[in-house]
């Protein structure tokens, strides 16, 4: 499934979702005049009259300042706007869309549309699921203007025929399960959710959705064993975690966010020379924290640097850099009597202090560039997952 059909699908979930579900969209919606603000914006972007859009998004904002769905669908417009900007104006739109998103989750830390865009910002990878051929991706657009009038009957059917068209997609048996969704046909939704995850396990919205409904069937020990499997097709989906955090919650057995603002970022100019770039807004300048994520970088620029042909993998960099700039941490700390103290980093330390810094980056860092690193790591640790989460707690 696309970036941008998620985002459709979420909007469009929000606003026809049953309160009291146990579902991050149902905190995300807006009733009227808001709720067909957006609906406008909408149909703007979809003709790509984006600057109209992103005001109807404004005024749909202005209508309900309490909603977080204007900012977040505001947010994925210009994420999309700065895939295709000039490239000395792209990072700017990046940075509007980070900060319209982050806008969005103190409204409501659960939209899943501002968590995808800021996924996105982090990591632009798609999830490796199957690309439709041309007949399926003519009738899925078209499906997908029929789900948008809530003509939900005429969705169906184009869905429906492009399952036929490309077997494969498994996006097209989500999006059929939606219509029954909304609809409350909770074991016909159920049924087109979990074909999607045999044809494709690693769409993890697929999980998630059948959690919803079989949580409506009142199996919510299945439900809730979804979710697990939702967190391990990409640990980088946080609705999944959100979710299964309401669960647990309800269980007496909370997960704690970590949190964790790495705060240092290292880029290869096209010179083929790192460039570090800290997060001035993380931590001031002659802090343990600065010092670490300083040491953070630079322990990557060596790695990186050293790793001439480029054999190891993107996952064993950033094990290895953890585990250095972690060793450094240490050795700082004992000569000077000062540590890190960020809450998200001491948390990082106790995870590998433990022997779990692998699962921890695999877990609660995740990047599509992982993914194998991922899979034998499950591979090797049958009910890792599950196992993990229920013995430290935590979540991204």
């Amino acid at each position: 499934m696309t970036f941008f059909r998620v985002l459709t699908l979420a909007v469009l979930l929000a606003a026809t979702h049953v309160a009291g579900a146990p579902s991050a969209r149902a905190d995300v919606g807006c009733g009227q005049p808001c709720r067909g603000l957006v609906l406008e914006a909408q149909a703007l972007e979809g003709r790509a009259r984006y600057q109209e859009a992103l005001t109807k998004y404004k005024a749909a904002e202005q209508a309900d300042p309490t909603a977080s769905i204007p900012l977040s669908l505001a947010a994925g417009l210009v994420l999309k706007l700065s895939t295709v900007a000039p490239q000395d104006k792209a990072p700017q739109l990046r940075d509007m869309a980070r900060a319209l998103a982050e806008r969005a989750t103190l409204l409501a830390a659960d939209d899943p549309v501002a968590q995808e865009v800021l996924r996105m910002l982090d990591d632009p990878a798609p999830p490796p699921l199957r690309q439709p051929n041309a007949r399926a991706v003519k009738l899925m657009a078209e499906g997908e203007a029929a789900f948008a009038r809530q003509d939900i009957k005429a969705a169906l059917a184009k869905y429906e025929a492009t399952m036929l068209a490309d077997p494969q997609y498994s996006s097209a048996w989500v999006a059929a399960g939606n219509c029954h969704y909304v609809q409350r046909d909770w074991k016909g939704a159920e049924a087109l959710f979990r074909q999607a995850t045999l044809i494709e396990p690693h769409n993890s919205q697929a999980w998630r959705y059948l959690s919803d409904a079989l949580f409506y069937q009142d199996q919510r020990g299945a439900a809730e064993a979804m979710l697990y499997k939702a967190i391990e097709a990409d640990p980088s989906q946080r609705p999944n975690w959100s979710k299964l955090a309401r669960y647990r919650a309800g269980a007496g057995l909370p997960l704690k966010a970590l949190g964790l603002r790495r705060g240092v970022r290292v880029a290869e100019n096209a010179d083929g020379k790192y460039v570090i770039s800290l997060d001035s807004k993380t931590d001031a300048e002659k802090t343990p924290d600065h010092a670490f994520r300083l040491a953070l970088g630079m322990t990557e620029v060596a790695l990186r640097t050293g790793d001439k042909d480029k054999r190891k993998s993107a996952f064993e960099i950033e094990l290895a850099t953890w585990r250095q700039a972690l060793k450094i941490a240490d050795e700082a700390e004992a000569n000077s009597g000062e540590g890190i103290l960020d809450p998200g980093l001491l948390q990082v330390r106790a995870l590998a202090r433990e022997g779990q810094l692998e699962p921890a980056i695999l877990l609660l860092m995740f990047r599509q560039a992982y993914r194998p690193a991922l899979q034998a790591w499950m591979a090797a640790n049958p009910g890792g997952v599950k196992y993990f989460i229920d013995r430290y707690g935590v979540m991204p």
